[in-house]
């Protein structure tokens, strides 16, 4: 038996061939699950949202549906964007809701490749390891591999119970 037993390393790959399409916020390269991407789109006008969250950055009309659009750079705790340049890769989320994640840039659609994934470090920040389903490694960078439901789970509080017991005129 050799010295690199499974008891030294043990992660669980994704088992299934799935695409990402991979985008880079600051100088962090995500990965996104094509399936969860309906489109990327140019910046669009949008109208603010008084008392959102910090991360909100507005409600967007996009060709008769509206979407809130989430700046991810707020998210991860990262600076303002000191330029108008950026996109917004319009996600659907298990419920059905479209949300608008702004980015810096747009890469490419990869495969994920399992033999170049491992499990989330426990050394990244703690937003980090909420919203990682694990990371991608390639000749040039690091992937994180983003749960898109987990994400916007963290930026948009519940609001099953915040309603309750007040009274709209």
């Amino acid at each position: 038996m050799s010295g690199t037993g499974g008891a030294l390393r043990q992660v669980t790959k994704p088992q299934q061939q799935s695409e990402l399409l991979t985008c880079r916020v600051g100088d962090q390269w995500l990965g996104m699950q094509v399936r969860h991407v309906r489109e990327v789109v140019t910046p669009q006008p949008s109208t603010e949202m008084p008392m959102a969250p910090d991360a909100v950055m507005g409600l967007i009309n996009l060709r008769g549906r509206v979407i809130t659009q989430l700046d991810v750079r707020k998210v991860i705790g990262l600076q303002d964007r000191e330029t108008d340049h950026y996109r917004v890769a319009i996600v659907e989320t298990l419920s059905g809701e479209d949300f608008g994640l702004v980015i810096d840039e747009v890469g490419e659609v990869i495969d994920l490749d399992p033999d170049m994934y491992e499990k989330t470090p426990k050394t990244l920040d703690r937003v980090w390891r909420d919203v990682s389903e694990g990371v991608l490694k390639q000749e040039e960078r690091v992937v994180v591999l983003v749960n898109v439901e987990r994400f916007i789970a963290l930026t948009i509080p519940q609001t099953d119970d915040m309603d309750e017991g007040r009274v709209l005129h």
